[in-house]
This record gives structure tokens, C-alpha cells and sequence, in this order.
């Protein structure tokens, strides 16, 4: 079974499709900044949200240029006029869903009320699953949405943070922990956010609780894809104090649930088997996960950077 790793589409949805056929995938799994927008998002999203949108647009030629120097009310005239802030919008009318099944989870530049439309059901994309949990073939896949910030991870944080902005909540962790089966023999467990645990610890700290096999993220924006477990880049003793750095500064409730693990002198699976795979934006690159034969593998792909001249 093959699985298409991508992120950070920004709203253009036909390169999931296309990069799904290219690959060969089965699936797709995306770690957010999907584009989750419709049609009344631009009234609702900040101006910054929308001076995004451009940046991560295709117009052409000097179109681009003039556009980012748009402000206030005549920056959203021209998005709501000319540039669709998602293809989701469309899609959403239209009845369009995937080719394949589509798992993912939503990012830090997403429309909260779009996204808890899709989550309540009261709106649906044929073939597109967010996460929670689920499964598909012998992968078991945990997904945590959102800008994940510990220090705003209250119990009554909602979840639209506001004006574009989408936040990571404590009672979506606390029901990821509740949701998570034990392990059965031959799966593979998938834990999807969209903050790297490159950049935020706390992702470590859950996918060890969740006794994960693989981590996919996204957000950096780097050309390249990245690939390591803690043992390529951190010693022990190191590794132990980054996860109770995390485990300190999380509500009361969490942390009485994940507490901060040992590294059984380098030996713990979490510290020297678990990976973490960030992936690029998706028109710079994306990853292919294959389980074969009993065996997990990864294939990445970049578009690449140019030459210094």
C-alpha cells in the first residue's frame, strides 16, 4: 500500500490529486494549511490572512507584485474578485470530493468556521477525512491540527483563534489520548500534525505516548524534505530534558498525562525507531510512504533549489 505524504497545498487541491496519480498512491495523508476556505472567508479572515493567499498564488508577471501591495478593503475586494482564496470553495458547491481517500488534519492559516462546518458535518467533501483517528490498510493514523502552542492550549480555547487563525486546543489533545487503541500486531502508527516536533517538542511528547511509529508534518516551508529520530540529532540525556521542557509547561490535566519519558540510555524505541518526516510545501516536494513485505518505506521528493550563480 503506498501513501502520498503531502502539506501546505495553500488551497490549490488539483496537485493532491495529481501528485496521488504520479505517485501511485492508495491514499493521501495531508498535514495542513490544506486551504479549508469557502466562499464567505474572506469577509471573515484578517488582512495579513489574505496577504498570504497572494503570496502563495500563481499570477504571473507583475500581477503579483501589485497585488501584495494591496491593503485593507481593496485587498479584499481583489481576493474575493479575482483570487479564490481555496478551489475548496468551488468544490464545496459543486459536490466535487478525491479520487482517493484523503485523510487530513487542518493547519495554523485555515478559516475555523469552515473547519468546524466539515468537522460537524453539516458540510462534507466525498472521499476527505479529517483527523482524529483512523485507519487505512495496515496504517493507524492519529492527527492533531492546528498552530500547537502550549501556552495556549487552555481547556476553553476555541478553536478558530480568530480572523484566519486556528488554533491546537487542550480538550482536541485530551480526546486524541482518549481515542488511541493499543497497539496491534502489524500496524503502523501515523501521528499527523502540522507543527513539526523539529520546532515543537510537545509533538515528540504525544507521538511517544501514542507509541507512534512515524511522524508526518508540515508548516517550515523548507525545499527538502526532512527525515531523522532523536538519536541522529540529540544525545539522551538531551533528548530527555527537551521532553520534560514540554511536559512543564503544559496544563495541569496533560501533564499528569503525558509524562515526560526516559531514554533507557539511548535505548527507548521513542528516542531510536520513531521518525519524523517534515514535509515541504507541497509544489517544492512531498514524500511517499509504502508498506511492502512487512516493511515501511519512505521515498521524498523535491523539486529542488537552483544553483548559486
Amino acid at each position: 500500500m503506498r501513501l502520498l505524504l503531502i502539506s501546505d497545498t495553500h488551497g490549490h487541491l488539483d496537485i493532491i490529486e495529481r501528485l496521488a496519480k504520479e505517485s501511485r498512491a492508495d491514499a493521501v495523508l495531508h498535514a495542513g494549511d490544506f486551504g479549508f476556505y469557502d466562499g464567505g472567508s474572506v469577509e471573515r479572515i484578517e488582512s495579513r490572512e489574505l496577504f498570504l493567499r497572494v503570496v502563495h498564488s500563481k499570477l504571473r508577471g507583475d500581477a503579483k507584485p501589485r497585488a501584495k501591495k494591496l491593503k485593507g478593503d481593496a485587498l479584499r475586494a481583489f481576493v474575493r474578485e479575482q483570487l479564490p482564496l481555496s478551489d475548496l470553495g468551488g468544490w464545496l458547491d459543486s459536490g466535487r470530493g478525491f479520487s482517493l481517500p484523503t485523510f487530513a488534519v487542518w493547519g495554523n492559516h485555515e478559516d475555523g468556521a469552515v473547519v468546524s462546518a466539515l468537522l460537524e458535518g453539516k458540510r462534507r467533501v466525498p472521499n476527505l477525512t479529517l483527523l482524529g483517528t483512523a485507519t487505512c490498510g495496515p496504517f493507524r493514523f492519529f492527527g492533531l491540527g492546528g498552530n500547537l502552542l502550549p501556552a495556549l492550549l487552555g481547556e476553553n480555547a476555541p478553536l478558530d483563534g480568530g480572523r484566519g487563525k486556528i488554533l491546537t486546543t487542550e480538550r482536541e489533545l485530551s480526546a486524541l489520548l482518549d481515542s488511541a487503541p493499543p497497539r496491534v500486531a502489524g500496524e503502523v502508527r501515523v501521528l499527523v500534525t502540522h507543527v513539526s516536533p523539529g520546532k515543537e517538542p510537545l509533538v515528540g511528547l504525544l507521538a511517544t505516548a501514542l507509541d507512534a511509529d512515524l511522524t508526518v508534518s508540515g508548516h517550515m516551508g523548507s525545499p527538502y524534505g526532512c527525515v531523522w529520530d532523536d538519536f541522529a540529532v540529540r544525545g539522551p540525556s538531551e533528548a530527555e530534558k527537551r521532553l520534560a521542557s514540554a511536559v512543564a509547561v503544559l496544563p495541569k490535566a496533560l501533564r499528569a498525562r503525558l509524562p515526560a519519558p526516559a531514554s533507557d540510555e539511548g535505548r527507548a524505541r521513542w528516542y531510536r525507531g520513531t521518525f519524523h518526516v517534515n514535509l515541504p510545501d507541497a509544489p517544492d516536494g512531498h514524500a511517499v510512504v509504502e508498506f511492502v513485505g512487512g516493511r515501511v518505506r519512505l521515498e521524498t521528493v523535491s523539486a529542488g533549489l537552483p544553483s548559486r550563480s
